[in-house]
């Protein structure tokens, strides 16, 4: 209760200054006012993104310089958030509110002024855009009216052998392809400390490239058994789909059908 009343306080009173310089092409479209920034949030239904800095922080201007002028980055936080620069010194109560340890730190905030993630410190490029891609499919995706809702795709399936992460899919063949296919153990890979294979060297190649485009949303989970019975179940890519460009695994094809009907009910809660 304290730290909404403390974010709404400082939502009324406080003008931000930004950090960031003029760059060439597409940059990130930072806000200068929070209250501003917080009615544009509610009206888009998007979450707002907070970077926040210090004139005197290195790793501050470091971000600005790299992570916050890679093409990917800038068009995934333009797309998805509403981006705001905070300068710490002169955005104190606000910093308390928030809590912050250390700088920079970038601070997702949803339209209702709660907290779903901080990040702490310097974050490269790719690093900044497998957090936005996880952080994405779970809390930012905007609701579809109901009549026009595509549903969630349908995958056909082919044998696939079990001694690998996510039974042993390809999981490039199967974003990528729209097929569930046998991966083969000599194109294989880790990735978040799990072991995983592929159809063929072209497609392990293509995971390496950006393997946060790949890697299943939940970290592969069934999200429909986690909010409906509190319970981490990994999903059975068999019984999974891909919704927004991401896969997504389910326990059963009846979750799936559960998620399809009602996404957002399952995607915007914590």
């Amino acid at each position: 209760m304290r730290l909404l009343n403390l974010l709404l306080f400082s939502i009324c009173l406080i003008s931000i200054s930004s950090l960031s310089n003029p760059v060439q092409g597409e940059e990130i479209r930072w806000q200068t006012n929070l209250k501003q920034a917080a009615k544009q949030a509610k009206a888009e239904d998007k979450a707002m993104l907070i970077q926040i800095g210090a004139s005197w922080c290195g790793f501050c201007h470091k971000m600005e310089r790299e992570t916050f002028k890679d093409a990917k980055v800038v068009k995934h936080i333009n797309s998805c958030f509403v981006p705001i620069h905070v300068d710490a010194d002169e955005s104190t109560e606000l910093v308390e509110a928030i809590g912050v340890s250390g700088l920079p730190m970038t601070v997702i905030i949803t339209p209702q002024l709660k907290i779903v993630k901080k990040i702490s410190g310097y974050v490269a490029a790719h690093e900044m855009e497998g957090h936005l891609n996880k952080i994405c499919v779970a809390k930012h995706e905007q609701p579809v009216p109901a009549r026009s809702r595509p549903a969630i795709q349908k995958i056909s399936r082919k044998q696939v052998a079990p001694e690998f992460a996510f039974k042993g899919v390809c999981l490039v063949s199967m974003l990528d392809d729209q097929l569930i296919v046998k991966g083969e153990s000599k194109f294989h890979t880790e990735y978040n400390g799990r072991k995983v294979c592929f159809s063929s060297a072209g497609h392990k190649k293509q995971f390496d490239s950006d393997p946060d485009r790949y890697w299943p949303a939940f970290e592969g989970n069934c999200r429909v058994s986690r909010m409906e019975k509190n319970q981490a179940v990994e999903g059975n890519p068999q019984a999974g789909g891909v919704y927004s460009e991401k896969l997504v695994f389910f326990t059963s094809a009846e979750n799936r059908e559960r998620f399809s009907s009602n996404p957002s009910m399952y995607i915007l809660q914590p």
